[in-house]
């Protein structure tokens, strides 16, 4: 055996080959096959397994995933773990043509075909990209050209000096938040200010357990999770576990109507016109139904909705115990259990020291609803942005990216106030990049998007809630047409019942 070919080498050269038919076949008969790298990875075994919970992988099947499984995980995973899983050698139908799935006109119970613009039945957002003369190949190519340079010149290593300024705010808002309750005049004051210190407190804690949650810290996946869970159960009240399997999900089908969770949020908004259609979730494993609830809701999404977000908060407590409670996937269930049940107590003694109902509720009320700062900057990211692809079987994952989400610009003096999310397109594209090295990250991005003619969408704060407004106004009136059109439907079908009667 020559000395530079190692054992594993000489196992992934004797592998079988497998062709798009093939693959075909095989998922279709029940195996979780995902391409990485030219190989064929078989992931039955794997899945229940996966840190990043098991619909990541799911929607991964079948696709050309070298970019996702790439952008997601640290080398050693592609060089040990990715080669330990491959069963065979992928062979493209043509080598010159980027094609990311092979399964877009197979039904798969786990993960819905991409939406597009194809079929035409929505009202799509308009775009000022030609998304028909995008070359996915050489986009595909620069991409990973330029993850090759992010990596070999230390940009994903962290500057842990950084932190040292963040946990200085961490302790700043807590400090203040608790000492206004326990030693503070008992006034409206007091318990307005508190409530703000501890909304500021949870916000900038979500972006640390952000950062956390994709290993940005230290990269040793189970190190920043345990710590994320003591940072955010402990002290948020909220599951990092319920956090990961969501936005992992989000990372690998961003945007798209039936498999991101981060855009289902029937019967209070619709991003897409998709929705009026009672689509199935294959993330929360229902119909998400357009029914007179969710129009009414809808049809006045615009106006509600930062009154709505005053109150998401509370989602998040539900979603995380529902996690917690009734998932089959949560690894770390018995310490995040026992950390929120560490906040409850040691936050309900603080609230104890409220001395009256009126300012208990005042505290509770400004708290919970100035967090819903945090809850705008994430869906101002993608909210307006496309929810279809115009090309499923050929736009590569860094196209996808850049289609689906929109950067924010402020002063960099205000930076911390966004805690990365300014710079979503930057993370997208490179989600395990520090999020204090996605602002030198950025002019590389408006070059790499100029040069493919992708459109770089960003707005101010203030622009970008007016833009999602919009959009959200637009979906809104389309409702009318809906009930419209449904009335019509309604009367016909009880037509026919009465002439089938007579």
């Amino acid at each position: 055996m020559p000395a530079d070919i190692s054992p594993a080498n000489m196992r992934l050269a004797r592998l079988p080959q497998c062709t798009p038919s093939e693959l075909r076949k095989r998922i279709g008969n029940g195996e979780y096959l995902v391409i990485i790298d030219g190989l064929v990875c078989k992931l039955n075994a794997f899945i229940g397994k996966h840190p990043g919970g098991p619909l990541a992988i799911m929607h991964m099947v079948g696709h050309d995933a070298t970019d996702e499984v790439r952008s997601m995980h640290p080398q050693e995973v592609l060089e040990t773990v990715v080669p330990r899983w491959a069963v065979a050698q992928f062979v493209p139908e043509d080598s010159k043509k980027c094609v990311v799935s092979y399964v877009e006109e197979m039904v798969l119970p786990y993960s819905a075909a991409r939406s597009s613009t194809i079929d035409g039945t929505s009202h799509p957002q308009p775009s000022h990209s030609n998304a028909d003369n995008l070359d996915y190949m050489a986009i595909q190519r620069d991409y990973r050209k330029l993850d090759t340079h992010l990596r070999q010149n230390g940009f994903y290593k962290c500057g842990y000096s950084d932190y040292l300024y963040e946990a200085a705010r961490y302790l700043l808002f807590f400090v203040t938040a608790v000492g206004l309750i326990l030693y503070g005049p008992h006034t409206v004051w007091t318990y307005l200010l508190a409530g703000i210190a501890t909304a500021m407190l949870w916000q900038q804690l979500a972006f640390f357990a952000h950062d956390l949650g994709h290993n940005e810290l230290t990269g040793r996946r189970e190190f920043d999770m345990v710590l994320g869970i003591c940072i955010a159960d402990l002290l948020g009240g909220l599951s990092v576990g319920w956090w990961k399997k969501n936005h992992n999900t989000h990372h690998i089908v961003t945007n798209d109507v039936d498999n991101d969770p981060d855009i289902q949020h029937l019967p209070f908004f619709a991003v897409s016109t998709r929705f009026f259609e009672s689509r199935y979730s294959t993330y929360y494993q229902r119909v998400m139904e357009f029914d007179a609830a969710a129009r009414m809701f809808v049809a006045a999404q615009d106006k509600l909705y930062y009154l709505i977000m005053c109150f998401a908060r509370f989602n998040l407590y539900r979603l995380s115990w529902g996690y917690l409670l009734f998932s089959d996937y949560a690894p770390y269930r018995e310490l995040e259990m026992g950390c929120i049940g560490v906040f409850f107590v040691w936050f309900n003694w603080l609230l104890s020291h409220i001395p009256t109902w009126q300012y208990l509720v005042l505290y509770l009320a400004v708290s919970h609803s100035v967090s819903a700062i945090l809850h705008l900057q994430i869906t101002l990211s993608h909210f307006a942005m496309s929810t279809e692809s115009p090309d499923p079987v050929h736009e590569c994952f860094a196209a996808r990216q850049v289609r689906t989400t929109m950067d924010v610009i402020c002063p960099p003096s205000f930076d911390w106030f966004h805690g990365g999310l300014q710079y979503q397109i930057e993370h997208h594209l490179f989600p395990r990049l520090p999020r204090h090295k996605l602002k030198l990250v950025q002019p590389m991005v408006k070059e790499f998007c100029r040069k493919h003619g992708m459109e770089f969408k960003e707005f101010s704060f203030v622009d970008g809630n007016i833009y999602t407004l919009q959009w959200l106004g637009e979906v809104a009136s389309r409702v009318k047409l809906y009930n419209g059109r449904k009335e019509h439907e309604d009367q016909a079908v009880a037509a026919l019942r009465k002439s089938l009667a007579n």
